[in-house]
């Protein structure tokens, strides 16, 4: 009992220890994307708006029931059915291993990429394209697509952690990782459902969240 108790209080002081990276990348994050608003909204916005639209149309072309079939798994590989249990697994894993941190740090990285990408949506307001009818349109703002930003979060977190706890080589980890972010923010743009930026943005702020969960875990678990 003791045991557990001084366990708990050892993971809820990594926590409070984790609060300043999860605030830089909140800040870091809105820097960066503020940017991009400014450099496409006045900058680059006379081309950047149709180019935009001609990629959405010509991928709409282009789909048929056995792609569309494709691209809703790969957008189901970021959403929380299934992106959850994966946590669950590797997480069990981890603690019985006796690796705590790695596992907490997982779970607050995927936890932190929902949380602060529905700050950025917030903030910045952008409407999805409405270029056709579709059923698979979400209702919320569009900028940054939180598929690709938790792809890359979550994803290269994982490999990571699989890579440093489990030994498992970044020959595999990596590729995969890659694969799956730039599968998810495919579908997206190919569902029609986000505007190409929308997609660059979100893995940018993942990006810049995956950075700060990965420098986070190397000074808590000094790794």
């Amino acid at each position: 009992m003791v045991q557990v108790s001084t366990r708990l209080y050892w993971l809820f002081q990594s926590l409070i220890a984790f609060t300043p990276y999860l605030l830089a990348g909140l800040l870091a994050g809105t820097l960066v994307l503020a940017l991009g608003v400014f450099i496409a909204r006045f900058l680059l916005w006379d081309w950047l708006l149709p180019f935009e639209e001609l990629c959405l149309l010509t991928l709409k072309e282009w789909t048929n029931p056995t792609l569309d079939r494709y691209m809703l798994t790969l957008t189901w590989m970021a959403q929380g059915e299934i992106t959850i249990p994966i946590l669950i697994a590797i997480a069990g894993i981890l603690i019985y291993r006796d690796e705590a941190v790695p596992a907490l740090i997982l779970a607050i990285g995927l936890s932190g990429s929902w949380l602060l990408n529905g700050i950025f949506k917030s903030f910045f307001r952008r409407k999805r394209p409405d270029l056709w009818a579709s059923s698979k349109r979400p209702m919320d703002y569009s900028y940054p697509s939180g598929h690709s930003m938790s792809a890359v979060s979550f994803y290269g977190l994982l490999a990571a952690i699989l890579t440093q706890s489990l030994s498992i080589p970044l020959g595999l980890t990596v590729p995969l990782a890659a694969f799956l972010t730039l599968g998810v923010g495919f579908s997206r743009v190919y569902f029609g459902v986000h505007w190409p930026t929308d997609v660059l943005s979100g893995w940018v702020a993942g990006g810049i969240w995956l950075a700060s969960c990965l420098y986070g875990l190397v000074q808590i678990s000094g790794i």
